[in-house]
């Protein structure tokens, strides 16, 4: 098999079957809007034609720009190349590459599960694109890269003090934030019983106005949310 660097260069870039998903849902969108605003009587044609082009511009830069973003690692570097920017991460730069789970996932059934960031030496992550579950084995990708970073950091690569403070402070924020949604997630069930009661039981009448579902859930779960962060953000960070 070889080790790390061996197994190099590496490339990662949209797959061909969601190239097609792209295009089709680009073309379907575009069609529809275009019927939506040839067949509006109330909009002047000054408007519609010039609407039309920016759209379509603008949608062929959205495919074009898509199909050149990638990641593609070597033996310098990992090059993250974006829909409107070029990052290099050298090797000895790099603090550390991690899986994170996506929070798009729970909103979108054709988002990636798990998304893989690279850490640069200002601590900062990046999102290397198409390095997720939707392209790629995952475990056995970041494997590859974990190992040819330990092979060409050099030996006498040490972590950034900063730069690991700036780490540790995002992946307390991060668990932080999972927990708050983990939690909220929980409190809505009793939280819903919580607001039913005045249809069941006698209470006082400012106890019942304030168990209306504006103020239960519109308050109530955010503020759940808020104080599960908070308490979790700061007991990672004394822990940590």
């Amino acid at each position: 098999m070889g080790t790390g660097y061996e197994r190099l260069p590496r490339e990662y870039r949209l797959k061909r079957s969601r190239m097609r998903l792209l295009l089709w849902v680009i073309a379907t969108g575009t069609v529809s809007v275009a019927l939506t605003l040839l067949n509006a009587d109330d909009l002047p044609t000054s408007f519609t034609y010039p609407f039309l082009v920016a759209w379509v511009a603008l949608m062929g830069w959205l495919f074009r720009a898509t199909l050149r973003c990638s990641t593609t690692a070597d033996l310098k570097a990992i090059h993250v190349r974006a829909m409107v920017k070029r990052r290099r991460l050298a090797w000895e730069d790099i603090q550390d590459i991690r899986v994170e789970p996506n929070p798009g996932a729970a909103l979108h059934e054709n988002a990636p599960d798990v998304q893989v960031y690279a850490f640069g030496r200002d601590g900062k992550k990046v999102l290397l694109p198409f390095l997720d579950d939707l392209h790629v084995n995952v475990e056995r990708e970041v494997a590859v890269l974990l190992e040819a970073w330990e092979e060409l950091r050099g030996e006498d690569w040490a972590p950034v003090p900063e730069a690991a403070a700036r780490v540790d402070r995002h992946n307390a924020r991060r668990g932080a934030m999972l927990n708050g949604f983990a939690i909220s997630m929980m409190a809505f069930v009793p939280l819903t019983v919580l607001m039913l009661l005045p249809l069941f039981v006698d209470m006082p009448g400012w106890l019942g106005s304030v168990l209306q579902p504006l103020v239960v859930l519109g308050l109530g779960l955010p503020l759940v949310f808020a104080l599960t962060a908070i308490t979790t953000y700061r007991r990672r960070t004394r822990d940590g």
